[in-house]
């Protein structure tokens, strides 16, 4: 089983089927491709024509193959003679992967950055499929699209199961080739991955064409379903999507606020739309299933299509692909599994749904059942079973981190974009007979003990370690006692939340300091804080605190937005457990996951 999807974004993502040396062959037989390409000077579509043209003339022969164009000179190429006869011994599910696979590689780089062609693995479609049968979807029976479908990726594989069920049913080969073709819809914006999809839907059914001497006709749409797709709503009764995903720049969102406008918030990412068209699309009653990145379950700029989903659809389950090694090429993320059902009714309280982590080869784990808050806020999803009861638990807390008197903020520096001028060591700045430079704080600079390191002196990466601001008075100096954490991590770390305190010695000698955009700052109010900043790392090096943010961070980074929503006991109940000797550590965890709820005032 296998699944892809095109996908808007960049940069390019190739997703293997597994890491082995046959696998390794292919991608040399993609990379002669691309030489015999660029040596003939032939387009991706021509090339991957004529390779079509040849699988199917050793594999499926008496099916046309003339709507993807391959002049004589790309069927000559030896290249392709060899690429297509390993096509040939493979099931057509790996075959079509491979071929799908290859046209991403031979489309270049520029339009590869701009579709981004990525493809999903295939134990995570076969995983999603089953899902659909778990929640009673019935194959032979409903009405499927895919509205990214790429080359098929999820169409195939559903045509084959329908044809799988009718057969057992012993419908005739004309019966077959109706109901396959009448039950599936598919939307792509690449004319040759339509293409492709048709072939290999044919493919699916071929032994029934023969017979039926039926020549089917599938309607997969070249196009932006974003745009076209709306015409087709409350009409299907099962959509499932791998949709593209990237952020939107402000005119590509201007352009869809007719349809989303309610839900686009700060700068949108694509994937989130096509969520919300998933569950528009189905009938009420229908089905969505989607292979995503987590990050719409926290971030701030999904708020208002959690809400939308909240009221819309009830979310039946969720799994969480966790690993990442072996999953997905260049992905920094987690993938999310999400089944969706439409309500029948509009739903404005809280949901419920099943969680589960999902192994690379597509086996779950269930770990329990998670609440879903319908205010905007962050989806906490547990990612073992025993973040159930620490969510569970944590959900009495009232508090958060403002209360400990901290104000929360994103380093301003941007190393790549800001014009001041920069110093690499404390001597050089002092050279430039400058008065109003200021130290620079990388997330480099966080020491594992939990202190920030800084000398002044120069690092041996070549990171800059003053700029110039030009004036003391710079707003984005920070002058108080601060936290400093680092804003990019992955879950692949042994903790997520990462500070280091910065030392009053350099705020005493410097005045300030800037944060580099890696970096996310805590600073002390003016009017004094709870707790001190060697507290603050204190606390947010605590187990319990690490293990709740990772159930509502769904991205590599650290955001304002979900520290800000860290539930926390009270600052004077806290410090009280600490005068009664209690370690940082203790009292948290008898606070967020302990049998004693702490007390809130």
């Amino acid at each position: 089983m296998w699944g892809s999807s095109v996908v808007f974004t960049s940069p390019s993502r190739v997703v293997l089927p597994s890491a082995t040396t046959e696998d390794s062959s292919f991608l040399d037989d993609v990379c002669r491709l691309q030489l015999e390409a660029k040596r003939r000077k032939l387009s991706a579509s021509e090339l991957i024509g004529a390779v079509a043209r040849h699988w199917f003339a050793l594999s499926f022969p008496l099916l046309k193959t003339n709507a993807i164009p391959s002049p004589p000179t790309a069927r000559a190429c030896p290249s392709i003679a060899s690429f297509s006869a390993r096509l040939s011994k493979l099931p057509l599910l790996d075959a079509a992967y491979w071929l799908s696979s290859a046209y991403a590689q031979l489309v270049g780089t520029e339009k590869r950055k701009s579709l981004s062609m990525y493809f999903t693995p295939p134990s995570l479609t076969a995983r999603l499929l089953d899902d659909l049968v778990c929640h009673g979807v019935r194959f032979e029976t409903g009405t499927f699209c895919d509205p990214a479908c790429g080359g098929a990726a999820f169409l195939v594989p559903i045509a084959m199961r329908i044809r799988t069920a009718l057969k057992k049913e012993g419908r005739s080969c004309e019966e077959v080739v109706s109901r396959v073709s009448a039950s599936l819809i598919g939307f792509d914006i690449d004319p040759t991955l339509c293409e492709l999809s048709k072939l290999f839907l044919k493919a699916v059914l071929y032994e029934e064409i023969v017979d039926s001497g039926i020549d089917p006709s599938f309607e997969i749409n070249c196009g932006d379903a974003l745009k076209t797709a709306t015409l087709w709503r409350d009409h299907f009764d099962v959509l499932v999507c791998n949709p593209p995903y990237r952020k939107m720049p402000a005119s590509e969102a201007l352009s869809c606020t007719q349809e989303f406008g309610e839900l686009i918030n700060s700068q949108p990412n694509i994937y989130g739309l096509f969520l919300a068209l998933g569950v528009q699309l189905v009938k009420k009653g229908g089905i969505c299933a989607f292979v995503t990145p987590t990050s719409f379950l926290s971030g701030r700029s999904f708020s208002k299509l959690r809400c939308f989903l909240m009221k819309e659809a009830h979310a039946r389950s969720i799994g969480i692909v966790g690993e990442r090694s072996g999953v997905f090429i260049d992905v920094l993320q987690e993938t999310a599994l999400t089944i969706l059902q439409r309500r029948y009714r509009s739903h404005e309280g809280a949901d419920v749904s099943a969680v589960s982590v999902v192994s690379p080869n597509g086996e779950y784990t269930a770990v329990g059942q998670c609440i879903l808050p319908n205010s905007g806020a962050a989806w906490p999803i547990p990612r073992v079973p025993s973040d159930v009861a620490l969510i569970e638990k944590s959900s009495k807390l009232s508090h958060r981190i403002t209360d400990y008197g901290y104000t929360v903020r994103v380093g301003h520096f941007v190393w790549n974009r800001d014009k001041n001028k920069k110093y690499t060591s404390e001597a050089k700045a002092k050279t430039s007979k400058s008065e109003t430079f200021v130290p620079l704080i990388w997330s480099s600079d966080i020491g594992p003990d939990g202190v920030v390191r800084f000398d002044g002196a120069k690092k041996r990466n070549g990171e800059w370690r003053f700029v110039d601001l030009k004036t003391k008075k710079h707003p984005s100096i920070v002058r108080r006692p601060s936290v400093v954490l680092q804003r990019v991590t992955s879950n692949d770390q042994p903790r997520r939340l990462i500070a280091g305190r910065i030392p009053s010695k350099l705020l005493k000698t410097y005045g300030g300091f800037i944060g580099e955009n890696h970096t996310v700052i805590l600073e002390q109010d003016a009017a004094g804080a709870q707790f001190s900043p060697s507290e603050l790392v204190e606390l947010f090096r605590a187990t319990p605190v690490d293990r709740y943010f990772r159930c509502i961070s769904g991205a590599t980074n650290v955001s304002i937005f979900e520290l800000s929503q860290l539930p926390l006991p009270s600052p004077v109940w806290l410090r009280a457990q600490m005068r009664a000797g209690k370690s940082m550590e203790a009292a948290l965890s008898s606070a967020m996951q302990g049998s004693q709820p702490a007390p809130q005032t």
